[in-house]
């Protein structure tokens, strides 16, 4: 985990509890299976969790919006997953069966850049909530 995370994940330690979980990739499978196996596995981690996938594809946030977003689920659900794909992505399955897909950027992110990106935001919009200085606008 990079230094960046570490920081974000600690500075929202108080805030919430946040697990981050990380799957091996099937590199043993066929390409056409890859990412259906993938996403059995990731199911039984992200089973009772409003599901947000991340895909280029999905709905893009401001910053703003999405902290409006996370607090109106926060008080709907009390655990997010927020899903990051594997080198193909997600499965179109498991993208359809999501409670949100969400897009960081249109442009195709390398995983530990994506992981940082979703933390940050995390913690900007708990910043957004509660009036703190970190977000400005």
């Amino acid at each position: 985990m990079t230094e960046s995370c570490k920081s974000y994940l600690k500075q929202l330690s108080s805030e919430i509890s946040i697990e981050l979980i990380e799957i091996k990739p099937c590199h043993l499978i066929e390409n056409k299976k890859k990412k259906s196996k993938e996403a059995e596995i990731i199911n039984k981690y992200v089973s009772g969790f409003f599901t947000v996938a991340l895909d280029e594809n999905g709905k893009s946030y401001s910053s703003r919006k999405f902290s409006e977003k996370l607090q109106k689920t926060l008080e709907n659900f009390s655990k997010i997953a927020f899903v990051i794909g594997g080198a193909d992505g997600l499965d179109n399955e498991f993208i359809k069966r999501a409670n949100l897909v969400m897009s960081l950027s249109t442009l195709t992110l390398p995983h530990h850049l994506a992981k940082v990106i979703i933390i940050e935001q995390i913690y900007r919009a708990f910043c957004i909530l509660k009036n703190h200085p970190y977000h400005r606008e």
